[in-house]
């Protein structure tokens, strides 16, 4: 998709900024249920409100309000009076606008509404099943709630957020609420009509050909652009036949999932991060971003002996910080009250978690900077260092640079890294 216009006729229900702990505190409501699991058993994970284990869900299992839930693909859960499937189908396609690591929700009710639920992050397919007449589901996001009214049974749509720091934000310890990271958000109606109502827009949206997709990347527009009208859907929502990639990486879950069931946890993630399989030991990285096992995944990263391990590690933890305000905050303390950090290390780590901008990249010391880092003695400001610095300048990855390497090696093939960038230079082009 390479058009993305920025309407912004639904974002006043949709990003309204807020803290991702004031989200869950409205969700504080008597625990009922109010939809089951109709996917295989292992495909959700779900924690009760207030507590940090999780639980692996069943086939058939009820699911309650207040708890969070955590799906990947092929997960799909149904209101339990058979009015609304909510599904992860995934990208068969590899071509979806946003890169999505795992979708996490949160169940709630409300009066005269078939299914409701907060979004917290990832990608939800959202279908009509009844026999007859219409479904109405209420989706909140960051606490704004909007109600959708799927018109006939079968109709369907999907919506996905995506928080991520912009390019050249650096990180802030005294952040407000509307400085956390911007939130892009993906409307498509994929079959039928749905009418979106919220407290400044009563639109009705129609599967292509029609008015089907909206894709806003910003948090605020003065002058609001129209949905965009499809002839078709995009690659990335239409259900043909999966990419070798996906395949494999449905198999990876599926063996996952299985290993979920019969063992603990903590079991099946020993067995994945050890694995010889580079997509099982992402599998097990990205399950304990999802899950916030920050201490885990530190551990895994200072022990592990795949590069790939670290690779897939940022990317999860950019995605962490991403979630929502806040989120920078508490793994700044983190590092602090469990890594022995200092403040200023802490500040540097998120900085390094964040994207640097064009003028940061225009300056010589942006890269003096990364190859001191790379000397560092915490070993994630190691890494983090040198995962930027192997993309901005390829060229440096044969001088073969390793975080988890002994001082020797890393002090040889930095010396190397700064014959190549000399300081007060720009790297060769």
């Amino acid at each position: 998709m390479k058009t993305i216009s920025r309407p912004g006729w639904l974002l006043p229900a949709l990003v309204m900024m807020g803290s991702v702990a004031a989200a869950n505190l409205a969700h504080a409501q008597d625990r009922v249920a109010v939809a089951r699991c109709v996917s295989e058993s292992g495909s959700f994970l779900t924690r009760k409100v207030g507590q940090t284990e999780w639980t692996v869900v069943k086939e058939k299992d009820e699911l309650f309000t207040s708890d969070t839930l955590i799906a990947s693909l092929d997960s799909a859960l149904e209101s339990l009076n058979g009015a609304v499937r909510a599904s992860v189908k995934g990208d068969k396609a590899d071509k979806e606008p946003y890169p999505v690591l795992e979708t996490g929700l949160i169940l709630s009710k409300a009066k005269d509404i078939d299914l409701t639920f907060s979004l917290e992050r990832g990608r939800i397919r959202v279908t009509n099943t009844k026999q007859n007449g219409s479904a109405k589901v209420q989706i909140l996001i960051r606490g704004k709630p909007t109600d959708y009214v799927l018109k006939s049974p079968g109709d369907a749509f999907v919506i996905q957020i995506y928080g991520r720091w912009p390019a050249g934000v650096p990180f802030k310890k005294d952040a407000k609420d509307t400085e956390g990271p911007p939130l892009a958000v993906v409307f498509l109606q994929v079959k039928g009509e749905t009418q979106v109502i919220g407290p400044k827009v009563n639109e009705t949206m129609q599967a292509p050909p029609g008015k089907a997709l909206f894709i806003a990347d910003n948090l605020s527009h003065d002058n609001p652009d129209p949905p965009q009208v499809l002839t078709k859907l995009p690659e990335w929502a239409e259900d043909g036949e999966p990419t070798e990639r996906v395949k494999k990486i449905k198999e990876t879950l599926s063996k996952l999932r299985k290993g979920l069931v019969s063992k603990p946890i903590d079991a099946v993630l020993d067995e994945f991060l050890e694995s010889k399989d580079p997509g099982e030991r992402r599998a097990a990285v990205v399950f304990l971003g999802a899950t916030d096992n920050l201490a885990r995944l530190g551990d895994a990263l200072m022990t592990t002996k795949y590069p790939d391990v670290w690779d897939n590690a940022v990317v999860v933890l950019r995605g962490w910080i991403g979630r929502g305000p806040g989120q920078d905050m508490i793994l700044y303390q983190r590092l602090i009250d469990k890594r022995n950090y200092t403040p200023n290390q802490a500040s540097a780590t998120l900085n390094l978690l964040h994207s640097y901008g064009e003028e940061d990249l225009a300056r010589p010391e942006t890269y003096e900077m990364l190859m001191d880092y790379m000397e560092s003695d915490k070993q994630a400001m190691r890494g983090l260092a040198y995962w930027h610095l192997s993309r901005l300048v390829p060229e440096g990855k044969k001088f073969n640079y390793e975080p988890q390497d002994s001082k020797e090696k890393r002090e040889a093939a930095l010396k190397e890294w700064r014959k190549l960038i000399p300081a007060g230079k720009l790297p060769p082009k």
